[in-house]
């Protein structure tokens, strides 16, 4: 005799936005042993996922939306997901993919002999049984992008019904209207907590998040394996137990193979380049020792104010990081210095400075005042979307609107030093 639905308890994976084919277009790979660790990172984090998968002995996998990068996914891209999904299917684990934003339907597709353990959603939400040993413990209701933009708020199509066992709900989407992120299937809290659903698995937002943790749990895995700066620190999966009274614990388990450090750099107190160049080298080391051994990758910024900043704007910060770089090339790991910001400023008194009445102070004030006002950094971030919105430097656009307060601060930081410098060296002159 079968046991009631949901006595039973289980165990499965969730991840989403691993983004197979990223060519991490933006980095300045020079390196041809690290592009190619780069080129490889995504299908290796899938690979990770998998290996978490039959290790915390899942059940099921979900993956929520962005599996590709592009709509136009590459068959050798289709084939590393075939082959990890198809591994896992032998072994008893079934999947379920939802496609977002970046992999939408209208893509092209190659075709493949999937396995019947592999399931896909499709433009209408579906709900597929979970079984084990006979018994109906789960099912999973998900849906997939059509095109790559989407308004509608799709979770309004879940529903859970009495009776029904725990119900996992995939969708990739925007909750509570993030302005960092793409608003792409806009909803809200209320919508899903409404929809009965008891864990939603979400995906869009590349940094893992628990919403909400119980009645329903509500979660972003985040991305598998960073992309650049912005994506720093550990990348994975949520492992998810659930009881067999419903009850849901949740595990982060982190696969990326390359992880992103941004590492401040203060010049404070330094009379000369070699001081900075042995900062940076010994904070490259510390963050490496606490990545658990794994490849890094790193933004260096470099602040503060000090004699320093001098060479700096003669040499620029390229020559910092010809230095700094670590000259061997990746073994079974590697820590890349992928850039070195230069955000120093001249080794100035600046409120003595601000208080001279010159053309010098009025541009001291202005940039304070600018920092001041919100409505004024969003003119910041206007101006510069205005600027770079020429055919050449289209794809800059969305970067420009997606910066947070904190990267426009830095913006008008560096411009009040670049300006700055210009008027003390005429002054002097």
């Amino acid at each position: 005799m079968n046991e009631p639905a949901g006595s039973t308890g289980f165990c499965f994976v969730h991840a989403a936005d691993i983004h197979l084919d990223s060519p991490f277009a933006s980095m300045k790979l020079d390196s041809p042993e690290v592009a190619e660790a780069f080129a490889s990172a995504a299908r290796a984090s899938l690979q990770a996922i998998a290996r978490v998968c039959v290790q915390e002995g899942a059940r099921f996998l979900v993956l929520s939306g962005d599996v590709f990068d592009s709509e136009q996914r590459s068959l050798r891209a289709q084939h590393e997901l075939w082959a990890v999904l198809g591994g896992l299917a032998e072994r008893g684990v079934h999947t379920y993919v939802a496609f977002g934003n970046h992999d939408s339907l209208s893509g092209w597709r190659s075709a493949f002999s999937w396995p019947e353990e592999v399931h896909f959603f499709g433009p209408e939400v579906c709900t597929y049984p979970v079984i084990v040993h006979g018994c109906e413990v789960a099912q999973v209701s998900g849906i997939s992008y059509p095109q790559p933009s989407v308004g509608e708020n799709l979770s309004l199509g879940f529903r859970k019904h009495p009776g029904d066992p725990f119900t996992v709900g995939v969708l990739h989407c925007n909750v509570g209207g993030d302005v960092r992120h793409a608003n792409y299937a806009p909803c809200s809290l209320a919508d899903l907590e409404a929809s009965g659903i008891d864990y939603w698995a979400l995906g869009h937002v590349h940094e893992p998040r628990i919403l909400r943790a119980e009645n329903p749990a509500i979660v972003y895995s985040g991305c598998a394996q960073g992309r650049n700066p912005r994506e720093a620190g550990a990348r994975g999966c949520f492992v998810v137990r659930v009881t067999g009274g419903g009850r849901v614990a949740m595990e982060f388990v982190p696969t990326d193979v390359i992880r992103w450090h941004v590492l401040d750099v203060r010049i404070d107190g330094m009379s000369t380049v070699d001081q900075a160049i042995d900062e940076i080298r010994d904070g490259v080391a510390r963050l490496a020792m606490s990545s658990s051994m794994r490849s890094c990758a790193f933004r260096v910024r470099l602040l503060g104010r000090g004699p320093v900043h001098r060479e700096l704007a003669m040499d620029g910060p390229d020559a910092l990081l010809a230095a700094a770089r670590d000259s061997s090339l990746p073994g079974d790991r590697f820590d890349w210095i992928d850039c070195v910001q230069d955000l120093t400023c001249p080794d100035v008194d600046r409120e003595a400075l601000k208080a001279g009445g010159s053309l010098i102070s009025d541009l001291l004030c202005l940039a304070d005042e600018t920092r001041s006002d919100p409505a004024r950094l969003e003119a910041v971030r206007g101006a510069l979307e205005q600027r770079l919105g020429s055919r050449p430097a289209r794809g800059l656009t969305r970067m420009v609107r997606e910066l947070s307060d904190e990267e426009t601060l830095q913006i008008i930081e560096k411009a009040e030093s670049l300006a700055l410098d210009l008027l003390l060296e005429e002054a002097d002159s």
